[in-house]
This record gives structure tokens, C-alpha cells and sequence, in this order.
């Protein structure tokens, strides 16, 4: 059978998406429960599978260089692991500004917060131990410290099985400017976090707004980890961006404490503004300093008016953090649909 890109991308698709969403539906009833954290890693197992099904025994083609998994350090990987803490303090600042959500920042409000949760002998043995080892001061900062190893390891790893298929495969293989890769990942990876959501990962008390706002975070978070991944070079450098958010998740429900879960950060509203103050920061890096732009990249006409003046002069060269994502996908090798077919 001759393999062009619609068929390519409905096996990626069917197998994805539809695994993921098969696995969602048949455990409904346990999302919120106790085995919801590791339903969230065999949710992620069926994009792993459908990337390396299609890039290996259809494509027939390698899997580390053009998947992005590259383990070059760089300034990109230490912006990517540390980030999430900036994110985490805009989400509370927005939670406070839109919802009025007072955050949880010292000791004693942790402690009163937890007390009026419990009753009886819980409340007993949870006063015990405050007695015998009392929270950290400041609370904030000890709860992100606590999470931030995660990011770097166990999370950046589970984090990995999804990236490698979203900025990975797809990101190869979608055509198009850097706009047009970000939205249709985006809108990929919308559908893959919005059916666990509407039943109850990550908003047990609100899943319906829960999956829209998680959506709408797929969409806004796109173009800024499209844009991670081709400074950074490597699809590793988007894991431990997803894994630190997922490490100090912890941390924004005990510091946004009173919000509604459809309003803290990060994957409700107020962490959907704050990855859009993170977009603004990637356009004013590309805008202002990046050597070679991405968001403000010429469109395709312009670039073609001038290339007869291009052709003139010698090209510059570039380094890896500068290229851009077609660049990235294209420039070392033909993609890799186009080698298995050449009527795709």
C-alpha cells in the first residue's frame, strides 16, 4: 500500500488520539480516584506507540535525530526547567487579580487551611505532628523547591512519552510556517487532555469547565513550547518544561488553595493567562533579540520577492538555537513522509 501524508497522519491519529481517548473513556469512573496518576501515564503510552509505529516500521526511518531527541545542554533547557516557577507565581497573581483567590504564602495560613479540613482524631494526630514538625517557613518557596527535582527526572520522563509524538513527530511532520504548526499541534494535543479532564483529571469539582479550560491552555501553551523547541533544539527541553508543571501542580493547589480547581494554575484560567504572558515573552525574545525569527517570520510571498536577492549574497550561518522550525524539521535531511511517498 503507498503511503502519502493523509494516510500517514490518520494512522498517527487513529492510533494517538484514539488509543488515548478509548483509555480515557474506559476508566471514566477513575480519574479522580487513587489510580488517576497512573492512568495520566497509560493515557500517554498510545502517542508514544503511534510515533514509533509510524516513524519506524512505516517510514522506515530513524527516531532519535528527527523526533528531536537530542541531549545538548543548553541556556533553553535551564529557561525550560525553571520557567514553570514563574508561570506558577503569574497563575497565583491572576487567581488573586480575576477571582480574588487570597494565596496561601506563610506557614500559619497553611496550617489553619489544613486544620479546617479535618475533624476528630484526625485533626488530633494532624496537631501531633505539627507539634513534632512544623511546616517550613516560607511555605511557598518549600513546596517548589520539593517539586522541582521532579521535573528534571521522573516527570520529565513521563512528559517525554507525549512530547516525542506532539513536538516530536508532529512537529516534523506538519507543514507550514510556525503559526501554522503550533495551532495544529495545539489543537491535537487540545483533544488528547480534554476528554481526561471532562472526567475529572486535574478538575474533579468542575470537569466540564475543567476540559475547556485545559483546551484552551493546549492552545495558548503551543506556540510557547513550538518555540522552546526549536531554541532549545531537542523535544528533552519541552519534557522538563511539561514535567515541572506537572512536579509543582502540588504547589499551586496548596498555595491557590481557596480557588475553584477550573481557576488555579496551571491548566485553569488563571494559568491559561499566564501562559499568555509567556507567548508575549517569547514574541518580545524573537522580536528583540533572537538572530533569526519565528513568531515574526517573513511570510512565505515576501521571502519568495526576495529571493533573487538572497541568491546574491552568502548565507549566514546559523546556529541551532536560530533556526527555524521548518529549517529544523527539513534542513538535514527530506522529511519522512516524502521518502516513503512521493505523491504526498
Amino acid at each position: 500500500m503507498a503511503m502519502n501524508r493523509p494516510k500517514m497522519f490518520a494512522i498517527w491519529m487513529g492510533i494517538a488520539l484514539g488509543g488515548s481517548g478509548t483509555i480515557a473513556v474506559a476508566f471514566a469512573d477513575a480519574w479522580t480516584g487513587p489510580w488517576g496518576r497512573f492512568l495520566t501515564v497509560v493515557h500517554l503510552m498510545p502517542v508514544l506507540l503511534a510515533t514509533i509505529f509510524v516513524q519506524g516500521p512505516i517510514l522506515k526511518q530513524p527516531v532519535l535525530a528527527p523526533l528531536g531527541l537530542n541531549l545538548k545542554l543548553g541556556r533553553w533547557w535551564l529557561i525550560a526547567w525553571l520557567s514553570p516557577v514563574l508561570l506558577l507565581a503569574l497563575g497565583v497573581l491572576f487567581a488573586w487579580l480575576i477571582f480574588g483567590v487570597d494565596p496561601v504564602l506563610d506557614a500559619q495560613s497553611y496550617v489553619d487551611h489544613k486544620r479546617a479540613l479535618l475533624s476528630g482524631e484526625a485533626l488530633e494526630s494532624f496537631d501531633a505532628q505539627l507539634r513534632e514538625s512544623p511546616p517550613p517557613s516560607p511555605i511557598w518557596f518549600w513546596l517548589v523547591v520539593q517539586g522541582l527535582p521532579a521535573g528534571v527526572t521522573l516527570n520529565m520522563l513521563v512528559a517525554l512519552a507525549g512530547e516525542i509524538g506532539f513536538r516530536g513527530f508532529l512537529f516534523r511532520e506538519v507543514r507550514g510556517g510556525f503559526w501554522r504548526r503550533a495551532l495544529l499541534i495545539g489543537l491535537a494535543e487540545a483533544a488528547f487532555l480534554a476528554l481526561p479532564a471532562a472526567f475529572g483529571h486535574f478538575f474533579p469539582e468542575h470537569p466540564l469547565r475543567g476540559a475547556a479550560s485545559i483546551a484552551a491552555w493546549a492552545l495558548v501553551a503551543s506556540p510557547v513550547l513550538v518555540y522552546l523547541r526549536v531554541r532549545a533544539d531537542s523535544t528533552v527541553a519541552v519534557a522538563i518544561f511539561r514535567g515541572t508543571v506537572l512536579a509543582l501542580g502540588v504547589a499551586a493547589a496548596e498555595i491557590a488553595w481557596t480557588a475553584e480547581d477550573w481557576q488555579r494554575p496551571f491548566f485553569g484560567v488563571a494559568g491559561v493567562a499566564a501562559m499568555l504572558v509567556a507567548l508575549g515573552a517569547c514574541a518580545l525574545h524573537d522580536r528583540f533579540v533572537a538572530k533569526t525569527r519565528l513568531i515574526f517570520a517573513p511570510a512565505p510571498g515576501a521571502e519568495g520577492q526576495g529571493a533573487a536577492k538572497k541568491k546574491k549574497q552568502p548565507a549566514p550561518s546559523k546556529a541551532p538555537d536560530d533556526e527555524t522550525p521548518d529549517e529544523a524539521a527539513d534542513a538535514s535531511e527530506e522529511p519522512a513522509a516524502a521518502s516513503a511517498a512521493r505523491d504526498a
